[in-house]
């Protein structure tokens, strides 16, 4: 009785936690700032998730700190956008070599001033309490991070890349099916641990699930509504979506194995419970907080075949 209402819990959460992603994300196709400003909430969420966990074993940890500066400096690639763009992004129209050129200047907004803001928050905070904090500036750092890229990098896909709402789109669902299958080919079939000492669920053969699986994907959405449009040919299509899907599916098997090790050091089993049955922001978007900056590195390598 307990385990069917604990299922019934992920299974309604997890229909809310679609149907929330589907609002923000689809009308993004005509307005990019509507997926930007659910990424911000995440965003501030999983830094503030994890600076509590990591509180744990650091209390000095600045958690609202570390939350608003994760926003802040994921928003700072805005600052690199083409003119006139911020309302309805690029037009499909727009040269195949903009990939190359306006990605890149928005995420080397973003990269500038989290180089030099980072250094310089630690600098200060060690020299007011001390070498001793450290470790905890470190962390911080860390966390800052990890919780901003995936912001900018929403950003450079949405406003520097052609076709960016679909690259968008398919990191989403590179971590869902990645996820999904892996989880279904370890459960039936695994028999061999990945990394017992960070996650012991986890196997080899559920990797290699999760990569077949989005590999499938990627030769049903890739050359349909990417390679096609972009000008490949067929062979050059199948064969990015192909590489592309195995380093999407990495990824994705990357930041959950991550986030495992963050938990298991802190000692907790969830992030948070923000999201009953699946824990916090930070368990549900860990994989495609990975996923994110994975795909737009392929879309700046894609953009170079052309």
């Amino acid at each position: 009785m307990l385990k069917s209402k604990e299922l019934s819990t992920r299974v309604i959460t997890g229909a809310v936690y679609v149907a929330v992603m589907v609002v923000f994300f689809l009308p993004g196709l005509w307005v990019p700032l509507i997926p930007i400003l659910l990424m911000m909430t995440v965003a501030f969420m999983s830094a503030f998730e994890k600076s509590q966990a990591v509180r744990l074993r650091m209390p000095g940890m600045a958690v609202l700190s570390v939350a608003i500066l994760s926003v802040l400096l994921g928003l700072s690639a805005l600052g690199g956008i083409l003119k006139g763009t911020l309302l309805r992004g690029l037009t499909s129209a727009i040269d195949p070599s903009v990939n190359t050129v306006a990605a890149p200047r928005i995420l080397g907004y973003y990269a500038l001033l989290l180089f030099l803001v980072l250094p310089w928050v630690g600098l200060i905070r060690i020299w007011r309490e001390g070498t001793d904090s450290l470790p905890q500036t470190v962390a911080e750092a860390a966390i800052i991070l990890a919780s901003s890229l995936p912001l900018a990098s929403t950003i450079a896909l949405l406003y520097g890349c052609r076709f960016g709402w679909r690259w968008l789109v398919l990191a989403i669902l590179s971590a869902w099916v990645s996820d999904t299958c892996a989880y279904f080919a370890g459960r039936f079939l695994g028999r061999l641990r990945l990394a017992p000492a960070i996650s012991p669920n986890k196997t080899w053969e559920g990797l290699v699930g999760g990569i077949v699986g989005t590999v499938i994907l990627y030769l049903l959405y890739f050359p349909a509504l990417i390679g096609g449009p972009s000008g490949y040919t067929k062979g050059v299509s199948f064969a990015l979506a192909v590489v592309a899907a195995v380093v999407l599916s990495l990824s994705a098997s990357f930041g959950d194995l991550k986030n495992s090790a963050i938990k298991r050091w802190c000692g907790i089993k969830d992030f948070g419970t923000l999201l009953p049955g699946h824990g916090g922001i930070s368990d549900r978007f860990d994989s495609i907080f990975a996923t994110l900056p994975a795909m737009l590195l392929i879309a700046l390598l894609a953009g170079l075949i052309l």
